[in-house]
């Protein structure tokens, strides 16, 4: 029985995921709090802005978002941490407010997939699951089962990786399934993958971003390798992303094609048809491999120097962008597939999910973790090549070279190590365009660098 004026036993503060529904005016905000095992957590809205809470933020977060008083929430603190004063306290919940309504007010829609220095947030601490899955797509039953385990798990977010081999019209299937969990939905393809109906499909489904495999602004050497047509039928999607009110995001893979001037002339290009948001992978290959890099791909030398490029011009157009572990360039597949096909995951705080529910990390050799539809999560987070991952992630990534790059916040860009390397995992995506033109390809796209 309860005293008389006490104040009420709030839940217990369990590890998971929890959706609260908050409304700032009359603009709806999904909330997102998350709790991770040692009490710390992320607290994430409208897929658009995410922070990262200690243990005493995260109480105070879930209270406000429980509409509980100041007092009991003050009370619940002092229970939790010991003494601690009132001032101090009163302080610390207006702090929360504030970020609350900062983060909850309308504006640019893409998630946050890197969350600062990893080493000093987010894998430094004990996080219960990945923030993010980019799952390949798959029957939609068997997407209905792996998602309820992600979200079991603690992940918000997933993005969906279309296939040009698979049956595009399930892909609105498949991010109703997710929005019907509660989960912050994306799909990333080439635009010619697309339908101008399934993508207003997918938006009324639920659709929070669309990532879009861009190369170039010029459009011979766009559809040279991805396909004929689809440069026209990328821009065609982003302007149908502003009239759905949905986030378009430019995937834009880095090689030899598309260093210097080239790269410079992608923002304002993208800005012309709305899209600010971009997104980077690089296909490297080490300093001393020249049958790569004269396929296309980028030594490890020339990394630091092109990101610097990127984060200058995107300082310059005020344009959003955010980094993909480097791709090691596989020898015997063309530069195209391998663009097609993409980094494995596009950030740092994500795995990538199998279309048969096999997991792996973001970076180094393709080791899978176990499978999402057979093992438990403990044991595939758990699993040697996380662990592997999280120590290098721990470890010093920053140079007297280059020690401002945002690039190298997760890890050094030039070490190989750090790369994803999936050798036998690239699959022949050319979308229209006939293997025998890879290599013709190829050699249009270097050949227009050296115009």
């Amino acid at each position: 029985m309860q005293a008389i004026g006490a104040h009420p036993e709030p839940p217990a503060l369990t590890p998971g995921l929890y959706t609260y529904q908050r409304l700032v005016g009359d603009w709806p905000t999904k909330l997102h709090l998350r709790v991770d095992p040692d009490g710390g957590g992320l607290l994430l809205a409208n897929a658009a802005e995410a922070a990262d809470l200690s243990p005493v933020g995260v109480r105070m977060v879930r209270g406000v978002l429980e509409d509980r008083s100041d007092a009991e929430i003050s009370e619940e603190i002092r229970r939790a941490f010991g003494k601690a004063s009132a001032a101090r306290i009163t302080a610390d919940l207006e702090r929360v407010r504030t970020l609350l309504h900062d983060l909850a007010e309308p504006g640019d829609n893409y998630p946050i997939t890197n969350l600062g220095d990893l080493r000093e947030s987010d894998w430094a601490r004990s996080l219960a699951a990945p923030f993010r899955a980019d799952l390949v797509q798959t029957e939609p039953q068997t997407a209905r089962e792996l998602l309820h385990r992600l979200w079991e798990a603690g992940v918000p977010h997933v993005t969906f990786l279309a296939r040009p081999e698979a049956q595009a019209c399930n892909l609105p299937l498949l991010v109703e399934a997710a929005e019907d969990i509660g989960m912050i939905a994306g799909l990333r393809a080439a635009g010619g993958w697309l339908s101008p109906e399934v993508v207003e499909r997918a938006a009324l489904a639920g659709l929070d971003h669309l990532d879009l495999l861009y190369v170039s602004p010029d459009p011979k050497a766009h559809d040279a390798l991805v396909g004929p047509g689809d440069h026209a039928r990328t821009l065609a999607a982003f302007e149908q992303c502003q009239e759905l009110e949905l986030c378009p995001v430019a995937q834009v893979p880095l090689y030899a094609g598309n260093t210097g001037p080239a790269l410079v002339d992608l923002f304002p290009a993208l800005q012309a048809v709305g899209v600010t948001n971009l997104c980077f992978f690089a296909l490297a290959c080490l300093d001393d491999d020249p049958a790569s890099q004269e396929a296309g791909a980028l030594p490890a030398r020339a990394l630091p120097q092109i990101a610097l490029t990127i984060q200058e011009a995107a300082e310059e157009a005020a344009a959003r962008y955010l980094w993909a572990p480097p791709v090691r360039f596989a020898m015997g597949h063309s530069l195209s597939e391998q663009m097609l096909r993409g980094p494995r995951t596009a950030g740092d705080i994500a795995v990538r999910v199998e279309a048969d529910g096999r997991i792996l990390p973001p970076r180094g050799p393709a080791d899978c973790a176990g499978n999402l539809l057979t093992d438990a999560w403990e044991d595939i987070w758990n699993h040697a090549c996380f662990t592997r991952y999280r120590e290098r992630l721990r470890g010093p990534t920053r140079c007297e070279d280059c020690p401002d790059l945002t690039i190298c916040a997760a890890d050094c860009p030039k070490d190989p190590r750090g790369w994803s390397d999936d050798p036998g995992e690239v699959e022949g995506r050319q979308s229209g365009v006939a293997s025998e033109r890879a290599g013709k390809a190829t050699n249009s796209a270097r050949g227009g660098e050296q115009a």
